[in-house]
């Protein structure tokens, strides 16, 4: 049964009964109504605080185990990225100490440090981890590929040692440059008569007085001198054994004798332009077994694998040669 209210009326000394509206109704229903959002809300909040369901414990252990499972792989991607380094250091160390010449490293990748690997975000670390696994397969195939290649295919006898340094295998002068072959080894254009004809080895242009090498050591077998303005001029060949002889053409002067000895590097002429030159140069051949070969084959010493590629481009030029 509902209570009747009532109000005392101090202007009619009454009391009045109490008329319900429509705002009160209203405004104690929105009352009661933000109040059951709001205690619905807190027991939420106070349940999902103090009661932890088997999913949330699942989930919140898995995250302390990949926070721990990033650190340690951070630490060891780093590890990993330091050891990469030192593998391609060591890579160009022994690449220089057998060819004897400097590689640039520029195109090397670059890898992010473990400080970035912390802070990066889990696409970030993914790929960083990706690349770094990639990086490793192809270091672990070109080292098979390597160890292949030493122990299976350029296995050598103490024996072959010898027969190995005395192939002719740096340039003929002294501070040579890539820029200074002017002519290579095949058909070209004769300076004389300006048909074409093979030439039998490079043209280095070189100026006179530029002391001339032997490109490796072994017997001088000829020296040849002459005034004529034709021919090779001064002249002299080195047998360097194995069937092996190098020629070395139109020289100023011929600082050998014939029958001496000479090692890889030493002085054995001076740059000239005797016989049927044009300009002075030095005009080198490489014969084996009486056959001539492209000298540009036996460039191997001192020549970055950037030069050596220019040389070949310079050396393919279908140009007139200078003798």
């Amino acid at each position: 049964m509902s209570t009747t209210k009532y109000n005392y009326n101090p202007k009619t000394l009454r009391y009045e009964r109490v008329k319900i509206s429509v705002f009160n109704v209203l405004m104690t229903s929105i009352g009661y109504l933000t109040f059951g959002v709001i205690f619905f809300i807190g027991l939420v909040l106070l349940q999902n605080l103090i009661i932890e369901t088997p999913s949330e414990k699942y989930l919140r252990a898995e995250n302390k185990a990949l926070d721990r499972h990033k650190m340690l792989l951070t630490a060891q991607l780093a590890e990993s990225n330091h050891q990469l380094a030192d593998l391609k250091t060591k890579d160009i160390a022994l690449y220089q100490k057998l060819f004897e010449t400097n590689i640039s490293d520029e195109s090397a990748p670059v890898y992010p440090e473990r400080e970035e690997l912390l802070l990066a975000s889990s696409g970030d670390f993914d790929e960083s981890a990706y690349q770094l696994s990639q990086r490793f397969s192809e270091l672990i195939q070109a080292a098979k590929k390597s160890s292949y290649s030493f122990q299976a295919k350029t296995h050598l006898e103490k024996k072959d040692l010898t027969r190995l340094a005395n192939i002719p295998s740096i340039a003929p002068v002294e501070n040579f440059e890539v820029s200074k072959l002017v002519s290579g080894y095949g058909i070209r254009i004769n300076p004389f008569h300006k048909g074409n004809y093979h030439h039998d080895g490079v043209d280095i242009s070189s100026a006179r007085g530029t002391v001339v090498t032997a490109t490796a050591e072994g017997q001088v077998t000829i020296v040849k001198r002459s005034d004529l303005v034709a021919g090779y001029g001064n002249y002299l060949e080195v047998d360097h054994g194995d069937g092996y002889v190098t020629r070395y053409s139109h020289l100023e002067e011929i600082v050998v004798r014939q029958g001496q000895t000479v090692k890889k590097g030493q002085s054995i002429g001076i740059v000239g332009s005797s016989g049927g030159s044009i300009a002075p140069h030095l005009h080198y051949e490489v014969i084996k077994n009486g056959n001539n070969l492209n000298p540009i084959d036996f460039f191997m010493e001192g020549i970055a694998s950037g030069q050596y590629e220019a040389l070949v481009n310079f050396s393919k030029k279908q140009n007139q040669s200078l003798d």
